[in-house]
């Protein structure tokens, strides 16, 4: 499970039949601390936005699951961000106004263009702290690229797959307010597997004895993301496969079950060079990036930028203005 990979239309196991229904989660998982005063933000942030302005979700990175109410140990995933960081900035440059959902400590938009501080500062032989003059020309580029785009970009960290899914449904239902305009681009790496809280040993499991650890299945929180919560707006999965021959089989099946815009399909070892967009209409488009200078998320969101105006038009003419 990655950020290039899953995303939200794999967000539970294997078999339909044996999931939980999407309530049952958020009845038996909390909501974070500050989830009514996050989602209070992203309301006024969404609702701020001019008649004109777009506004997609970006979720990125992955999601740990607790094994203890009181949390020592957890099982994770390898997601880093990547490819969400990269894409909120190429969003912002087109113009739209981004809910960046990333996991706690995951790689960020234009800090990540700053391999590390250490690096790239130094004592000038006295008591002040300068950046050293071959890093001087990039920084200031990402800083004048920060300063320029962020009050265009609203932040949410969260750290483990409730907190995730309970920002989700909340982001999710605040966006359907400006319907087609908003979109969701679910580039995070959902957990198949949870504990509900009752099930979870209030305190550390104890190293000397053999944990018995019972996962319950995630539920697909595609369906009611497309259905319930933000009906009006274009919805973004990800798909990862190891095998050529069932990706765009695995991407087709997803549209079909869940009836979203578009499925962005990749292969583990292709994945910054290659990618595949299916559209619910039936259309694949490859996307190649041979250039070493160019980042594939730069092509991605032209792509779907250029979908997503095209849903817009659609949307305008089934529903003109009175």
């Amino acid at each position: 499970m990655s950020d290039f990979g899953k995303g939200a239309d794999n967000a539970g196991g294997s078999s339909e039949e044996n999931i939980k229904h999407w309530d049952d989660f958020y009845n038996e998982v909390p909501a974070p601390a500050n989830y009514a005063e996050i989602i209070s933000g992203v309301r006024k942030f969404i609702g701020d936005a001019k008649l004109e302005e777009r506004v997609v979700v970006v979720t990125s990175g992955g999601t740990m699951v607790p094994l203890e109410q009181l949390t020592v140990r957890f099982v994770d995933n390898f997601s880093s961000g990547s490819r969400g960081a990269a894409s909120t900035e190429y969003f912002l440059e087109e113009g739209y106004k981004v809910v960046f959902l990333n996991r706690q400590k995951s790689i960020q938009p234009y800090a990540r263009h700053i391999s590390s501080v250490l690096d790239v500062l130094e004592l000038d032989g006295g008591a002040n702290v300068t950046v050293k003059s071959c890093h001087a020309s990039k920084i200031q580029t990402v800083l004048e690229r920060y300063e320029k785009y962020k009050t265009s970009c609203f932040a949410i960290t969260y750290e483990s797959l409730g907190d995730y899914l309970w920002f989700l449904k909340g982001v999710s239902t605040e966006l359907n307010s400006i319907g087609a305009r908003g979109m969701l681009y679910l580039a995070a790496a959902v957990s198949d597997f949870y504990i509900p809280k009752n099930d979870m040993p209030e305190h550390k499991i104890q190293s000397d004895r053999r944990p018995e650890i019972t996962f319950s299945l995630v539920p697909k929180m595609l369906r009611p993301l497309v259905k319930d919560w933000a009906p009006e707006a274009y919805i973004i999965s990800f798909k990862l496969e190891t095998d050529p021959n069932i990706l765009l089989q695995k991407a087709e099946k997803a549209l079909k079950l869940y009836q979203h815009n578009m499925v962005i399909a990749n292969m583990l070892t292709t994945r910054k060079k290659t990618v595949t967009a299916v559209e619910r209409t039936g259309e694949v488009m490859k996307i190649d990036n041979d250039d070493e200078d160019k980042e594939i998320e730069s092509l991605i969101v032209n792509l779907v930028k250029e979908k997503h105006s095209k849903y817009i038009q659609e949307n305008l003419t089934k529903s003109p203005l009175p």
